[in-house]
């Protein structure tokens, strides 16, 4: 883990180098950025990727964009996009996304959002919604639960959805039932993931809720989005869905497989803002390296 923050690090600092000489698009662009658990987390396993963000960086973050973008709901992506750019220069335009639903998006990131008033959704398994062992999938948390405070790994309660919502700038999405892989899945098992999951968040959160889809590990590359997984998806009733593909959102996208950009813990406010206007060459050439073996 030490080595691929270190090239995390230096793809950073050659983004912010290369973003001035970025063009900029005769069409609007979108970037949606995805954290994963916001915590402060002493331990540092070597072995795997807590994909965790201290809260005193997403609060940089935040603060940064809060000053330098358009911080918009995700589902206001598709119409924003196709919308004509104006004459003069626009802010780059923002969506804030967690995946898996750890407790910590309501007890640690909620305040910061609410702060700086930037809205964001986040992608909750909905089988492990109030669970009070690590999610099966979070091989990180399944390690390590016993060495650091549970509020590290536990997954968001149903009553914590509740604030979350009541506090008027984060929506609740899908990110399937049980997190399985879909290179492993039948097209009835991809079907299940994406009904039920929507099915319950409408149930349990209401009809504003549930409008958008992540597709858990998220590669088309690695195999992990099949065409049915896209399908299923569709037929589902959701209205966009996002992917882990590098890149930024426009009007050409194909609305159920948009693409996002990694908000990492070594990340200075100035290379969030080259991600967010688009300088992500280095990161295009990281990409390379990930495995579908990833822990989250």
């Amino acid at each position: 883990m030490h080595l691929k923050r270190t090239i995390k690090r230096a793809a950073g600092q050659a983004s912010a180098a290369l973003a001035p000489f970025v063009s900029k698009a005769a069409r609007p662009a979108a970037c949606i950025l995805v954290y994963h658990r916001i915590a402060d987390i002493a331990l540092l396993d070597p072995r795997l990727d807590n994909w965790n963000v201290p809260p005193a960086v997403f609060e940089q973050h935040m603060a940064a964009l809060s000053t330098s973008a358009e911080c918009i709901r995700l589902e206001q992506l598709p119409a924003r996009v196709a919308a004509p750019e104006p004459a003069t220069p626009a802010r780059p335009i923002v969506c804030v996304t967690f995946d898996d639903g750890f407790a910590s998006v309501c007890t640690q990131a909620l305040p910061i959002l609410q702060r700086y008033g930037v809205p964001a959704t986040t992608f909750v398994v909905t089988r492990f919604v109030g669970s009070r062992e690590p999610m099966p999938f979070d091989r990180w948390s399944r390690q390590n639960a016993t060495r650091v405070s549970a509020e590290e790994w536990r997954p968001l309660t149903w009553a914590e959805l509740d604030t979350c919502i009541a506090s008027g700038l984060m929506t609740i999405g899908g990110h399937s039932h049980e997190h399985l892989d879909g290179r492993l899945c039948t097209a009835a098992q991809l079907a299940e993931e994406a009904g039920r999951s929507r099915a319950i968040l409408r149930d349990r959160l209401g009809r504003d809720h549930a409008a958008c889809y992540a597709y858990p590990y998220g590669s088309r590359r690695l195999g992990e989005v099949p065409a049915a997984y896209v399908a299923a998806v569709r037929a589902a009733g959701y209205e966009l869905a996002v992917s882990t593909d590098l890149g930024l959102a426009t009007a050409e996208s194909d609305r159920f497989v948009l693409p996002r950009v990694e908000a990492s813990a070594v990340d200075s406010p100035a290379v969030l803002k080259a991600k967010v206007r688009g300088s992500l060459v280095p990161f295009h050439l990281t990409d390379l390296l990930r495995r579908a073996d990833r822990s989250a």
